[in-house]
């Protein structure tokens, strides 16, 4: 788990990719400018510049703007580089420096870009460039002091979160969290919190106050996917599920999404809320076949039997009919009464006619037929069928060598039941029955 949430933590912060990727995202970076500012005609004509021209300079431009209008940076970057390299302006500098960035390319214009941030202290985008560069080339202790010269200047929340960056991969927790709280206050992004609760809780052991910023957020704001899944993940861990179910509901309510639904209701059931799940589904959540195996998990088998009519009249699905032929038997004291065993034939007869396909139900339906020796014979072939299906479920290899016992086909049921054992072992207690029976007529 924490392996995962590491990795998640440097996607959510790396606003330069270090490592085999060579990627920088562009929002990442800086903010993106428009490209039109590029055009020559556009250029700045400052005197501190340089003038040098070349009869390539409209030519190459343009396929340095097509080029990074199409996200190719390492083509933009080609022609940025001959661009600087011939003219001296310091805007081709600048984008040479991001598209290099952005394609993952080592700039050899680091050091005119430092000299160009000395002079021209006013451009905080030649300041994040700068920061970025020297991120991605993994020297901490420049961009560190380059986070001070953006940070006297500037108070955008892109900046303090760019400038968390340098000490995040210095392990200097606190300070990152510092500068990316700053970011937070300016904007309540959820991306930027979310940057701050995983360390917090990854790298500082903070959980309480990773809980109690995420917390505030959902109260002041709200409580998105993002937000409330790794609150949902930190109240998993303290094992505090009463706390996750109204998050779960909740979700459920915003995006629709069964998956959320289903997680309210077991986590109901780990906290033994019966009730509750019961009134989630019949409140909140429609899901009859949910709602039915409830039912039949707590014994409720008259609410069952209701529930089942009705969807049963609603699908006509065949299952239904096995549904109520197993509600039937498991609801009956008496197992042995001829009456409930006949109905239970009578149903599952009808699913088998429907076409019913579900190997437990045949497996449920074969068994009863050889254990109450209704008839023998067609449960084995019944057993048979669901182990074309699942030929090493030992569930179906159990039933079956349970026929060939009651048959008195001792060699067949033995071989089987060795087979079982080998698989689950004798910690079940239907399976020891079995084996003891078994092995007892023919004498092993």
């Amino acid at each position: 788990m924490k392996s995962r949430v590491t990795l998640l933590l440097v996607i959510l912060i790396a606003l330069v990719v270090v490592g085999c990727s060579r990627y920088v995202p562009k929002s990442q970076v800086v903010p993106i400018e428009d490209l039109a500012t590029y055009n020559p005609k556009n250029f700045s004509n400052n005197k501190d510049k340089l003038k040098y021209t070349t009869k390539y300079e409209d030519n190459w431009i343009i396929k340095a703007i097509f080029y990074e209008q199409s996200n190719d940076f390492k083509k933009s970057n080609y022609y940025y580089k001959k661009l600087y390299n011939e003219t001296g302006k310091d805007e081709y500098l600048l984008k040479e420096l991001k598209t290099a960035l952005y394609s993952g390319l080592t700039s050899d214009n680091i050091i005119k870009l430092k000299e160009y941030v000395t002079m021209h202290p006013e451009n905080l985008v030649a300041k994040r460039l700068l920061l970025s560069s020297y991120l991605y080339e993994k020297k901490y202790n420049e961009a560190k002091s380059v986070t001070l010269l953006l940070l006297a200047q500037s108070t955008e929340a892109v900046d303090f979160e760019l400038s968390a960056n340098p000490y995040i991969f210095t392990k200097d927790y606190s300070k990152a969290v510092e500068l990316l709280t700053e970011a937070y206050t300016r904007t309540y992004n959820e991306n930027i919190l979310l940057k701050i609760t995983t360390i917090l809780v990854n790298y500082m052991g903070d959980i309480s106050e990773a809980t109690l910023r995420l917390e505030n957020h959902i109260r002041n704001r709200e409580c998105s996917e993002k937000v409330c899944l790794q609150l949902i993940s930190i109240y998993f861990q303290q094992n505090n599920i009463s706390k996750i179910i109204p998050l779960y509901k909740g979700l459920y309510k915003s995006t629709k999404k069964d998956i959320y639904a289903e997680k309210a209701v077991d986590s109901y059931m780990q906290i033994k809320d019966y009730d509750g799940a019961v009134k989630f589904l019949k409140s909140d959540y429609e899901n009859p076949e949910l709602l039915y195996s409830l039912y039949m998990q707590h014994k409720s088998f008259n609410k069952a039997d209701r529930l089942s009519k009705k969807i049963m009249l609603e699908s006509n699905d065949p299952k239904w009919y096995a549904e109520s032929a197993m509600r039937l038997y498991e609801s009956t004291p008496d197992k042995n009464d001829k009456a409930m065993l006949e109905e239970f034939v009578n149903r599952f007869e009808i699913a088998i006619k429907k076409g019913i396909e579900n190997t437990v139900y045949l497996n449920y339906y074969g068994y009863i037929l050889i254990d109450k020796e209704i008839d023998i014979k067609k449960g084995i072939k019944i057993i048979e069928k669901a182990l074309i299906e699942q030929p090493d479920s030992s569930d179906y290899l159990d039933s079956l060598a349970w026929g060939y016992y009651k048959l008195g086909y001792c060699k067949k049921a033995l071989k089987l039941m060795k087979r079982v054992i080998e698989i689950e072992g004798l910690d079940e207690k239907e399976i020891r029955t079995h084996w003891n029976a078994i092995r007892e007529k023919c004498k092993e």
